[in-house]
């Protein structure tokens, strides 16, 4: 799974499409996902302490923040293993549909990103990812290079003028 739930570099978003289990590496791949869309039979959790080991790329400190403490620490303290309804009600993830509807369903937030500049998502997810400590004042003081570059970007005006034309942009990122 290669780090995904840690990695900050990673500047596109990323969605977890669940199918089935996502258990330990697995789970920490969709905690580290910026957008999670999960099959009604989906199944979730951190089973580390039931074979000894921890869950160490990310998912004893990110879980804790992405859903309440105490389901975090329940999950993680029995191994237990959640199902997608209980998960959505904690607000892990955006949607959970029929098995039938996965692919629709992802390929809905897939074309809702494609919709938006670059430059925005980028900024955006920086945004979310770099301020997630600070006070919602520190949060807001903060520029991000990200945020920066969005601002002052070609697609900034491009959006803006396609708005007022009542046409759809066509983003260059840049």
């Amino acid at each position: 799974f290669g780090g995904i739930a840690l990695r900050e570099s990673l500047n596109v978003p990323v969605i977890a499409r669940v199918n089935g289990f996502a258990l330990g590496g697995g789970m920490e791949m969709v905690l580290g996902a910026d957008i999670v869309v999960a099959a009604e039979h989906a199944r979730f959790g951190l089973t580390e302490a039931r074979v000894g080991r921890l869950p160490l790329d990310g998912g004893m400190v990110l879980l804790q923040r992405l859903v309440p403490r105490n389901v975090a620490s329940g999950m993680m303290l029995t191994g237990r293993i959640v199902g997608a309804e209980e998960m959505s009600r904690h607000g892990l993830l955006n949607a959970v549909v029929p098995l039938n509807d996965l692919d629709t369903e992802v390929e809905r937030w897939v074309t809702d990103i494609l919709a938006c500049a670059p430059l925005s998502l980028r900024a955006i997810k920086a945004s979310i990812r770099r301020s997630a400590g600070l006070s919602a004042r520190e949060a807001q003081a903060l520029r991000t290079p990200e945020l920066v570059a969005a601002l002052v970007s070609e697609d900034s005006d491009e959006g803006v003028t396609a708005f007022r034309e009542k046409r759809k942009p066509v983003w260059k990122g840049r």
